[in-house]
């Protein structure tokens, strides 16, 4: 699929539109008029017909149902799971604490606040990590089992 001149590199896009059935009718006749004149995008059309002539019986491989029933009903992959996003959780809540603690000890000891202001400015933004932290797992879980993940919006 290499162009020929310029003015064919928009026509390469319009053919891989072409095969995807995504062309609009103007797109469509443009196409068409390009292809009778330009024998360089004529044989990209027929070899993209032909990708499209087997796209339809082409299928995904992937692994059966019963294979992943079979390894989820496994209790060391369950935990193995389980364990991972605790760590990944605890990791991220300590790394992001971490920062947020520097951040708020230079603050807090360049001002002339009370221990329960200092207090209530840590247990502020100790709660913030956690809620980021929790709301990017819940975030993550809603789109692995997100069945409209694939269209776009």
């Amino acid at each position: 699929m290499k162009p020929q001149n310029k003015s064919c590199k928009a026509y390469q896009t319009l053919l891989v539109k072409y095969v995807d059935d995504a062309l609009t009718p103007e797109e469509q006749r443009r196409l068409e008029e390009h292809v009778q004149q330009c024998p360089a995008c004529r044989h990209d059309l027929k070899e993209f017909e032909k990708i499209k002539g087997v796209k339809p019986v082409m299928k995904k491989r992937f692994l059966p149902d019963m294979l992943w029933e079979e390894y989820w009903n496994h209790l060391y992959n369950r935990l193995e799971r389980g364990i991972a996003w605790i760590l990944i959780s605890l990791g991220a809540i300590i790394l992001l604490g971490m920062g947020v603690f520097h951040f708020v000890t230079e603050v807090l000891e360049a001002s002339d606040l009370s221990t329960l202001e200092k207090a209530g400015i840590l247990a502020l933004t100790a709660g913030f990590v956690v809620l980021f932290v929790s709301v990017v797992r819940e975030k993550l879980m809603i789109r692995k089992h997100d069945k409209y993940k694939e269209i776009l919006r």
